[in-house]
């Protein structure tokens, strides 16, 4: 079995158009984006058919599950999103995402 090491911090790529979902990972049953959203930007509104952990790594985000908040604070911060849930992740400044998508 081989690892893949990953350095987060160097794939990071903001853009003041649009959110700049970056594929870190994929394999069977499993993706792992990094979305990188400038203040204001949101992903979504959409419904995945995976369910989705996602994982604040830098900045502050508001993720709106079936009508529900969970704010997304710092690097401690983890929600999980059964599959067919539609969600809206919007920045509320400047912040990195970990997105990984399970079968």
């Amino acid at each position: 079995m081989t690892i893949q090491l990953i350095d987060v911090e160097s794939m990071q790529k903001f853009s003041a158009e649009e959110v700049q979902p970056i594929v870190l990972h994929q394999s069977e049953g499993l993706v792992t984006l990094l979305l990188c959203l400038e203040a204001g930007q949101k992903v979504g509104p959409c419904a995945m058919t995976m369910r989705v952990l996602y994982l604040a790594l830098a900045g502050q985000a508001q993720l709106s599950v079936a009508g529900e908040q969970e704010q997304l604070l710092n690097a401690s911060s983890l929600v999980v999103v059964p599959a067919g849930v539609v969600r809206t992740l919007s920045a509320k400044e400047r912040s990195r995402v970990l997105a990984i998508q399970v079968a």
